[in-house]
Parts: C-alpha cells; structure tokens; sequence
C-alpha cells in the first residue's frame, strides 16, 4: 500500500466531520486511513465507529499531539505517512490522484498549502529549493508532506515537545541526515488557522522550543551567519549629490542660499566644460 493518512482529534467534532469527508471523498481511494481521538467526550469516538471508510481507529487517553500522531505510526502500513489532522482538509478531490504517482521512493515529498484564516486564504508555496536559512526562519507544512514511513518508524516524532516536533524532525533528517527534499508543484491540503499552534500562549511556546531545538543543534556562530541579512551594496555619492545632501541638512535659509551657489557653480562648470570640448573638435 502507498500511503496511510492519520488524523487525530479531540473534542472538536465538527472539524473533525470536515477532515473525514474530505480524505473519503478522494477520487483515489488506495490508501489506509488511521484515526487517533484522545478520549473524546462531545461525540468524536462514535462518529469515528459509525465511519465505515476509517481502516482503525483508537479513542484513548493520549499524551499529547506527537503521542498521538506517533500511535498513528505504529498503526500504518502504507509506504507513506501524511498527518492531515481534524479541521484540516484536502484541496480538491483530486489531490491523492495527482501526488500518489509521484511518491517514488524520495524521502519527503512536500506540496504547496492554502492557509484559511476566517475565510481569507492565502497560497503558501514549499520552496523549489530547500534551505537552512528557510527552515530557521519557518517550516514546511505537515498537511502538504508525503513521509516515508520507514523514517518515522525508525524515528518518531519527539513527545517531549508540544508544538513543534514535526518541524524539529524535519530539520534534524534533511540538516544532519541528509534524506531528500522533493517539492511538490501541487497544492495538498487547507491548513485552517486558529489551532492549537495559532493562539498567543503557542506562538510564544512554539517560538521556545523552536530555540531549543537550534541552540542544541547549531552553534550558534552558524546561526548567526545563516540569518544574518544581505547588506545592500555601498553606492558612492558623486560630488554634486554630495554637495546637495551638506546643503539640505542646513536650516531653511541657509539651504537655499547654498543651493543656489552650489547650481552657479555647476552651471559655470558645465558650460566651461561644452566650450572646451567643441573647441578641441
């Protein structure tokens, strides 16, 4: 089997109806879904039971989302991981029937995202190259990544952080182990904002642990030469936007008056400079 998509929940029900109907609406439908529910209390677990297209499923107490997600891992069978969430959907019904063919053996796959903010959206493309540079600054979207299930089996996700262990797993397999990085030309999936990784308190969590994560990895030399911004090339100023830039910086009066001396001067220079110039001719 090609791919297995895992999606965990918790007590969000309505989202979660969301992300079922678009991942068993796909006109391709050659792959094993996995559901994941925390113990839900608002319905969750019986709509997962009564859904006939969900493969397996396990509603139970977990430990946190990358616990969760790393349930999913054990559970799958499919040559590719792709974690889309509840709230989250597929672009299109067609997705899975445009990336699956291209799933030949790289080791993530990553395609472009619509982030939905309260209806507005905006496309989100994975860079044609990747970089560390890109990954310091952001990451790429686990809605949109194909991963070879191999990798997360091997390695699954970090449960000691709360946020940000998919993109720590991510940078930690392409920086130091050297596994591919495939851009996809495709838009997979619509990431809705206003999740867990979206309030105040975890953009201020995420932004913690994502320094953890490069002050244990980078030192911080390195850091600083990756971030560091291009330097816009020095211009040097000629003598006549030299001469300007002293007169403006001059009080009202004065300015002018230095302006005009200044346009004398040049005027004089310049016809001085014609006359000699037709005269050698």
């Amino acid at each position: 089997m090609k791919l297995s998509i895992v999606t965990i929940c918790l007590n969000n029900l309505t989202e979660l109806k969301r992300t079922v109907e678009s991942i068993t609406t796909q006109t391709y439908d050659e792959y094993e879904y996995i559901v994941i529910d925390g113990g839900s209390t608002d319905g969750c677990a019986e709509y997962i039971k009564k859904t006939s297209r969900i493969d397996q499923y396990l509603s139970e107490p977990d430990k946190g989302i990358y616990n969760a997600m790393n349930k999913g891992i054990r559970m799958a069978h499919g040559e590719y991981c792709l974690f889309m969430n509840s709230g989250d959907t597929f672009y299109d019904k067609n997705v899975l029937q445009k990336v699956l063919p291209n799933l030949t053996g790289g080791d993530f796959y990553v395609g472009h995202s619509i982030l939905n903010e309260d209806g507005a959206t905006t496309l989100r493309r994975t860079p044609q190259k990747m970089t560390a540079k890109f990954l310091l600054e952001t990451s790429i979207m686990h809605q949109s990544t194909f991963i070879r299930t191999a990798l997360l089996k091997d390695k699954p996700y970090n449960e000691n952080h709360k946020i940000v262990s998919d993109w720590e797993y991510f940078f930690y397999e392409w920086i130091f182990n050297n596994k591919q990085y495939i851009p996809l030309d495709i838009i997979v999936s619509v990431f809705y904002l206003g999740g867990i990784s979206n309030n105040q308190k975890s953009l201020q969590q995420n932004e913690t642990e994502r320094n953890e994560v490069i002050n244990k990895l980078l030192p911080r030399r390195i850091q600083q030469e990756l971030l560091q911004k291009e330097q816009p090339p020095v211009i040097e100023k000629n003598k006549v936007e030299q001469k300007i830039e002293k007169a403006l910086s001059k009080p009202p009066i004065q300015r002018d008056l230095k302006l005009l001396r200044n346009s004398f001067k040049f005027l004089i220079q310049d016809c001085w400079h014609s006359t000699f110039k037709r005269q050698k001719k």
